[in-house]
Formats: C-alpha cells, sequence, structure tokens
C-alpha cells in the first residue's frame, strides 16, 4: 500500500515547469511599448513587429499556439526599411522564427531557443527604434521616457537570454520578477492618467 502512496506523491511533486514569471514580464513589456503610436511609418512599423513579438512570447510562455502560418511581419519589415535597414531586418528576422515557432508547434517548453534564437534581432530592433524615436521626435519628458523604456526591455530580453537554460530555477524567476516590476514602474511613469 506504501508503495503507491509514494508514486502518488512523486507525482504530484513534479509538476511542469512554471513560465508565468517569462509570461508576466512579456506581457507587461508588450503593454509598456505599445503607447504612444509613433507616428512616423517606419518607426510605428518597428513598434508593433516589437510589441507583437512581445505578445507572441506571452503566448509562448503560456503554452499557448501561435497563429502565423506565415511571417506576420512582411509588409512590416518593407516599411520598418524605410526607417532603418538594420530595423527592417530584424523585423524580418522576428517575423520568421514567429513563423517557425507556429510550424514546429512550439510552446513553453520550446521557448528558451526562441528567445536565445531571438535575442539579437530583438537587440538590433530595440536600437534601431531608439535611434529613429531620437532621430524623428522632438525632445520631450515623455519621449524621454519611452527610451528609457525602449532600453530596460532590451535589457529584460538580454536577461532572459542569459537565465534561458535555467528560466524556471527560483534566482531565475526572482530577476526575472524584479526586470518585470522595474518595467511596470517605468511604464507607469510614461504615461500617466
Amino acid at each position: 500500500m506504501r508503495l503507491p502512496l509514494l508514486a502518488l506523491l512523486a507525482l504530484t511533486g513534479c509538476g511542469a515547469p512554471d513560465y508565468t514569471p517569462v509570461r508576466d514580464w512579456a506581457s507587461t513589456a508588450s503593454l509598456a511599448l505599445d503607447e504612444p503610436d509613433l507616428g512616423q511609418t517606419g518607426s510605428l512599423a518597428m513598434q508593433q513587429a516589437l510589441v507583437t513579438y512581445l505578445q507572441a512570447v506571452s503566448v509562448l510562455a503560456s503554452d499557448g499556439v501561435l497563429p502565423y502560418r506565415e511571417s506576420p511581419f512582411s509588409a512590416m519589415a518593407i516599411t520598418a526599411s524605410q526607417a532603418s535597414e538594420r530595423g527592417g531586418q530584424a523585423v524580418a528576422s522576428l517575423g520568421l522564427l514567429l513563423r517557425h515557432a507556429n510550424r514546429t508547434n512550439a510552446q513553453a517548453p520550446q521557448l528558451r531557443d526562441n528567445i536565445v534564437a531571438a535575442d539579437p534581432h530583438v537587440q538590433a530592433l530595440v536600437e534601431s527604434l531608439a535611434t529613429t524615436v531620437e532621430r524623428e521626435g522632438t525632445d520631450s519628458p515623455a519621449r524621454r521616457q519611452y527610451l528609457f523604456v525602449l532600453t530596460q526591455v532590451g535589457q529584460g530580453h538580454a536577461l532572459l537570454k542569459a537565465q534561458a537554460s535555467r528560466i524556471t530555477q527560483e534566482e531565475a524567476v526572482q530577476r526575472i520578477r524584479a526586470a518585470e516590476d522595474q518595467l511596470r514602474r517605468s511604464a507607469a511613469r510614461s504615461w500617466p492618467g
């Protein structure tokens, strides 16, 4: 009688890894960057591609399936290239990664590999978007705060990449939660009211 009980206890103690911190960080990051509407066509395309990618990370972390049978960024990549060739290339690459994630039915366990593969493109997109926003707009506190939040998103994604091999372990979870908290506070200062 003890053996079946021990087996049952062992099974209940071995749940699936929890990717909730990654989901929460990605969701917060996508919301933080979705406002304001940047207005300029190229920067808006880069902004929307980055927001969509971050939403996709959140979906994968929730064990959801992405709906992108084809790259969702084909047209956006062309538009983004008008403002930044490097940004356009990053948008196109992220679109292909999302398409691949859909076609391979990627879910939470594959999230680690997807984050590592996407990070160089995310960093290039963050840098290109920041450069374009600085070049296109007038200096204002709101614009400076948006650029600060954008930088935090790049750093947060780099953290996910650095922690990818242990992303569900306690130390990594604490770091990701801290990054999300900092991002949430910065975003709240960006768009009051």
